[in-house]
């Protein structure tokens, strides 16, 4: 009897081994020699939705897509002000994707997203998910992503009240969401498919909106409205309270007019409620799915994505080149030069 029951023990250890070992492996980091001698090649292998949005909303097909990488790579080895950077299709299809296949309007969201990174490194640097800091705000799950909905898009819900009011400060909420955001650009899905927020405001202090000084709220928008290229369908807001009004509206005066124009306040939950496709509608809100599940499956993304996101910070550009309207060296970089350069981005 105790032999079959070492036996049973060895087989289950074995088991478990063997499971540990079908998990997917950590990714590689990509390089980012900006002139290599020979680039990826190409195939687009989504599902037919995907094929049918490309060509419809975005204008991609198999020619648009080879001409344009061709003449994206080509731009980012002849400008002297881009040091290193991804050249890999999947990275520069962010910004094509973006920007509809239009070449020089990729390339100019290209250098904005290298600046503000430079710009603002504790922000949108280092992000890297086996920080403790990052831990915490990951197990607390402030933001969940559902799923894919039937239209193709990307469906992500924010329980505001789950960020820490006392704990983490702006900026280390901020790298939170810059992981998140990393992270789901890397999938082609939500590059083409875009994506839909549900933002629930409900149980939240007032310490959790106001730690936030005007120029994190810049920063923040900044990030979700122009540095980092994700299509946004409708965007559901839902009990926000008084309290919080002011903040938000300092918030979208930040953000760019077609974002802002995305947004729909609610006034209850219930509301909300009514936004989630059945099948994808969290237990808290009525539904069946577990949001626990869901967010334990996507922190496995996020950690096989760990060395591609943290690869991103080999990428290096010329930030004294954008500077050229910054003067005066005794001015601080990291708020009046930021500022001077987003300006300048904004107004070409």
């Amino acid at each position: 009897m105790k032999l079959s029951l070492v036996a049973l023990v060895l087989c289950y250890e074995l088991v478990e081994l063997e499971s540990s070992a079908k998990m997917a492996p950590p990714l590689a980091p990509y390089s980012v020699k900006k002139s290599p001698s020979a680039y990826d090649s190409y195939k687009f292998e989504l599902p037919e939705l995907y094929r049918e949005i490309a060509k419809e909303e975005l204008r991609e097909d198999d020619l648009v897509r080879e001409q344009s990488l061709a003449e994206m790579r080509q731009w980012i080895a002849n400008n002297p002000h881009i040091r290193k950077c991804r050249t890999d299709a999947k990275f520069l299809l962010r910004f094509l994707r973006f920007q509809k296949f239009s070449v020089p309007m990729a390339c100019e969201a290209l250098e904005r997203y290298l600046v503000v990174r430079e710009l603002y490194p504790s922000w949108f640097k280092n992000l890297d998910c086996d920080d403790p800091t990052m831990k915490e705000i990951f197990a607390n799950a402030p933001f969940s992503v559902l799923g894919q909905d039937s239209a193709g898009r990307m469906v992500g819900l924010c329980r505001f009240a789950r960020y820490n009011d006392q704990k983490h400060q702006p900026f280390e909420d901020g790298k939170y969401m810059a992981i998140v955001m990393e992270t789901l650009l890397e999938w082609e899905e939500t590059q083409i498919g875009g994506c839909q927020v549900l933002m629930d405001w409900q149980n939240i202090s007032v310490n959790n909106l106001e730690k936030w000084s005007t120029t994190d709220l810049r920063v923040m928008m900044d990030a979700f409205s122009h540095t980092y290229p994700l299509r946004y369908g409708d965007i559901f807001s839902a009990k926000l309270p008084k309290f919080g009004v002011p903040i938000m509206d300092t918030f979208l005066s930040f953000a760019n007019p077609k974002m802002r124009e995305k947004i729909n306040c609610l006034s209850t939950v219930a509301e909300l409620a009514q936004q989630f496709e059945p099948t994808m509608m969290p237990k808290e809100y009525g539904g069946p799915v577990n949001l626990d599940e869901l967010n334990r499956t996507f922190r496995k993304r996020v950690e096989e994505q760990r060395e591609i996101t943290l690869g991103l910070d080999q990428m290096e550009i010329d930030v004294e080149h954008y500077a050229s309207v910054w003067q005066t060296a005794s001015f601080t970089p990291d708020e009046i030069t930021a500022g001077a350069i987003l300006k300048r981005m904004e107004m070409n």
